[in-house]
């Protein structure tokens, strides 16, 4: 027989709903009373009689075939309880979720938010929707119920891009910045630039040594029912182009 799924035009992990509307659109665009073919129309009816159906639906895809006796004739002399308990047999040996890994950046990570991901599994192939948690860690898996074709549930387990200039560490996250020579002898203000662009002002105390690590609390990583991290930043000495004679001497004279 034609592929009931070609018919209706649904992939093999096509919800319930999503075959019931493909059926009837197909039925009002090809119903006799509206000019459509007889044919054409019946096998419609045929294909979706089948989809709608668990038991055939599952025969269907265990077997290509709608009609039992054709297993029969092949198998040997075996009744229709037989062929299912044989196809649901096999379906309960099948996993009962789908595991893929998406890797993202660690902007990805830090801000969360909605994502569409291809997933296939035994029973098709479909887009979907997922909410990437806020601070989501490097290996971690989130089950999403339900989710991959046929209504398994999803495990995505997350790989995360590294930083040329960020690592995280927990909930912290930590850099290196150049520093101005003489911010580090007489203090002043630097700005801190984090992974999703958001700016910090950084006080740094006369006489700081270059290597020193700053901080800046609760500024890290956020997530939900965590205390959010902080950020720690190590000071690189940045040595000016051309130092004053007068300035020379005065630092012999200091020393």
């Amino acid at each position: 027989m034609s592929n009931p799924y070609s018919i209706l035009g649904v992939a093999r992990g096509a919800s319930a709903d999503t075959i019931k509307n493909a059926y009837k659109e197909k039925a009002k665009q090809h119903h006799p009373d509206r000019g459509g073919d007889t044919n054409k129309f019946a096998e419609i009816s045929n294909a979706y009689d089948i989809l709608k159906d668990p038991q055939k639906r599952a025969y269907f895809d265990h077997t290509g075939s709608d009609k039992p006796q054709a297993f029969n004739q092949q198998r040997g002399p075996f009744g229709f309880e037989d062929i299912f308990s044989q196809v649901f047999r096999q379906q309960r040996q099948q996993p009962p979720e789908a595991r893929i890994s998406m890797v993202i950046d660690l902007a990805d990570s830090l801000e969360g938010g909605k994502r569409i991901i291809g997933v296939q599994t035994h029973l098709g192939q479909s887009n979907v929707e997922i909410d990437v948690p806020k601070g989501v860690i490097h290996g971690e898996n989130i089950r999403y119920a339900k989710t991959a074709p046929g209504g398994l549930d999803l495990i995505v387990s997350f790989r995360i891009r590294g930083h040329p200039q960020w690592q995280r560490h927990g909930m912290d996250m930590h850099t290196e910045i150049q520093v101005d020579f003489w911010t580090l002898i007489i203090g002043g203000d630097v700005t801190v630039v984090d992974v999703l662009g958001k700016k910090y002002d950084l006080r740094i105390p006369p006489r700081t040594n270059p290597g020193s690590v700053m901080r800046l609390g609760q500024c890290g990583v956020f997530r939900d029912k965590h205390n959010p991290g902080d950020i720690f930043v190590k000071l690189k000495a940045k040595l000016p182009d051309h130092i004053p004679e007068e300035v020379i001497e005065s630092i012999k004279k200091y020393k």
